[in-house]
């Protein structure tokens, strides 16, 4: 029968129904860019609302993800059309079905989410302005870098990660797990000639993430130490990969000796987190102070082993496994060494213990960049020994001042607020917002700045996990936020987010810093000896929004995705040979979500999975291959035999 309404969760009979009428392909058919119809609906994988009452169908993926219909958009003037032919998978397909930290159907109004970020495809239509442009035609194969942004936004010009970036497959509703996507122009580059169709679309995210992490959020250098969590599988191997052939001495962390040998394989040294000498050390920084030292010497003996191995003191530290073994990376730093991270797998609470040395408040905004016109925030309290007069506090003020920062004061006490402000810094200053004030006023619905909360398990929890983030929100970062935006709002910054954080060793306010300062550019920076102090955030207002924490002595950068201009470079490193795509684990449509479980629980092996759309066998590289095995393929299933193929000059098939 024909369908009146066409539902994501439409019947066998529906759909067979839409396929004889023209309007939507099989998964896996052919498809000839110009002669081929493109169909009103299409196929993919994703997740849906319910019907009864719209609540997000999350959950396990072999449950949750199931294949939708839903309708093929068009592409607007600076998008193209593009029909997937193989798409990546990752975990941010893993974050979408599940809903967990967030799920994405909480920031816009979609009736499904469809995953997939990233892949490799066929230009079946194009916009207006990319047509005038004449970088891509109809039918060029390309590699699809899943980043999207405000093209037209001023933000452009500073970065395009602060241009409202999103990811299709999560932070967007339209995935790569379906047969066709809208892509905005940056986002196509040519399929490199020397690789498969599939390995073409197997490592766009994972192997760009490493690529920014390394080559831009760290910028290794050759000669330096690198360690690497999760080194056998995955991002960890790529990275572990990339930093040798960078000319790094790269160690990753294991789970089994056998992954360790794979390592080693590829001329990295290997550490097992399993081994009987540190097996327990792998835990959160407990909450009681008088454990920090016990905890702390805990792992030294891990940190000597890993010193052994690589030669010296680890210069990068690479983290994505999560709560658990964050601050043992941490840890493992040397003296001015940098960690990033770019996930959080086992929780997102992180803590960490501070390391020793000091700075001033002018070395640390010269490191933070900090310069006119920007906007500062500095804490005032924890190092006021009197309870008013807080030396550090008011240095930082005068260098804000000095250099032509918007600067706004949070402090603890209105006899502090007053006493900042008789002060007299200036036009500078834009006010102080107190904290005692704050708490009258709403009274226990307020929390002050502290430690993070230990959350809910985000894997069993996941209510209770975002209800712990809301709360946060609510009660800690909105009340402080609200007061603090109109004194930093500017045309630029309609928000009024400081773009630099003046945070302090005395009082752990990190996971309020790391909320409030300015996604993508934003910084938070420490003067003073952190040695012997706990502190602690929420992981993904750092990762994911890409800010830092500057310490005297070490270094915390979130990072993402890279950029279209660094997937160009990336491409480029992968043409000269300077950085290899590995064989990828190839999916049938019909295996993605046993595949996405398997992922879920950490039982997969591969480093690359791609899913098999619509290709049909692989190792073809080109155009004319892909059109010569359609032919060939359909004209078996009609009992036909080809004995000749032609492609034609221009590509169309004849």
């Amino acid at each position: 029968p024909k369908p009146k309404s066409v539902q994501p969760d439409a019947s066998a009979e529906e759909r067979a129904a839409l396929i004889d009428e023209g309007k939507l392909l099989p998964m896996g058919a052919s498809f000839f860019p110009g002669i081929t119809p493109i169909p009103e609906y299409q196929l993919g994988y994703g997740v849906m609302r319910s019907h009864e009452d719209g609540t997000p169908l999350h959950g396990d993926p072999e449950v949750a993800e199931k294949e939708l219909v839903f309708p093929t958009p068009s592409p607007s003037a600076n998008e193209a059309l593009v029909y997937i032919l193989a798409s990546e998978m990752n975990f941010n397909d893993i974050w979408a079905i599940t809903g967990i930290p967030v799920s994405p159907f909480d920031a816009r109004d979609a009736d499904v989410q469809v995953t997939g970020s990233g892949g490799v495809g066929i230009v079946a239509q194009l916009g207006q302005d990319l047509v005038r442009e004449g970088r891509l035609s109809v039918g060029d194969i390309v590699t699809i870098y899943s980043g999207q942004s405000e093209l037209m936004a001023p933000d452009q010009g500073l970065d395009p990660m602060a241009a409202d970036f999103r990811i299709q497959g999560y932070e967007r509703n339209d995935g790569s797990h379906a047969q066709f996507l809208t892509v905005q122009g940056p986002q196509l580059h040519a399929k490199l000639p020397g690789i498969s169709i599939e390995e073409a679309g197997s490592y766009g995210l994972t192997m760009g993430t490493i690529h920014r992490a390394l080559y831009n959020t760290l910028a290794i250098e050759p000669g330096k130490r690198l360690f690497v969590e999760g080194a056998s599988t995955g991002t960890g191997y790529d990275c572990l990969r990339s930093a040798l052939s960078s000319s790094c001495a790269a160690l990753g962390m294991v789970s089994s000796a056998d992954r360790g040998e794979r390592v080693e394989a590829v001329g990295g040294h290997a550490i097992n987190r399993k081994d009987s000498r540190w097996a327990d050390i792998f835990t959160a920084v407990p909450d009681d102070p008088n454990e920090w030292a016990a905890w702390e010497a805990a792992g030294e003996a891990f940190v000597a082993e890993a010193e052994k191995q690589v030669g010296g003191q680890i210069d990068y530290s690479v983290s994505h496994a999560g709560e658990t073994a964050f601050p043992r990376s941490f840890q493992l730093l040397g003296e001015n060494g940098v960690l990033t991270f770019y996930g959080a797998s086992s929780g997102y609470r992180f803590t960490f213990m501070g390391k020793a040395g000091a700075s001033s408040p002018a070395a640390q905004f010269s490191k933070a960049g900090l310069r006119a016109g920007q906007s500062l925030l500095v804490v005032y309290g924890p190092g006021a020994e009197d309870g008013i007069v807080d030396p550090v506090a008011i240095e930082a003020i005068e260098v804000g001042c000095q250099r032509g920062a918007q600067v706004a004061v949070l402090v603890d006490t209105v006899s502090q607020r007053e006493f900042v402000t008789s002060l007299g810094f200036g036009a500078q200053m834009k006010g102080v917002v107190s904290l005692e004030e704050i708490e009258r006023r709403l009274g226990d619905e307020f929390d002050p700045p502290g430690p993070f909360q230990k959350m809910p398990n985000p894997f069993t929890e996941s209510a209770a996990f975002k209800e712990s983030v809301r709360a946060f929100s609510d009660r800690t970062l909105k009340p402080i936020g609200s007061a603090i935006a109109p004194l930093l709002r500017n045309t630029l910054d309609k928000r009024g987010l400081p773009d630099v954080v003046f945070e302090r060793a005395g009082r752990d306010g990190l996971a309020l810093a790391t909320s409030l300062v300015k996604p993508n550019v934003g910084k938070i920076v420490y003067s003073e000896d952190l040695k012997g102090a706990r502190f602690s955030f929420y992981a993904p207002q750092v990762w994911m929004r890409q800010r830092r924490i500057l310490m005297p002595t070490a270094e915390i950068r979130g990072t993402h995705l890279n950029t279209a201009r660094e997937f160009a470079e990336m491409q480029e490193r992968i043409a000269a040979g300077h950085i290899s795509v590995l064989p990828p684990t190839i999916i049938p449509m019909e295996g993605v979500p046993e595949a996405h479980q398997a992922m879920w629980e950490n039982r997969h092996a591969g480093a690359n999975y791609v899913a098999m759309h619509a290709l049909p066998r692989t190792n073809l590289k080109s155009r004319d291959e892909l059109y010569r095995a359609w032919a060939i393929r359909d004209a078996m299933e009609r009992g036909e035999t080809l004995t000749k193929v032609d492609t034609g000059s221009a590509g169309a098939l004849q």
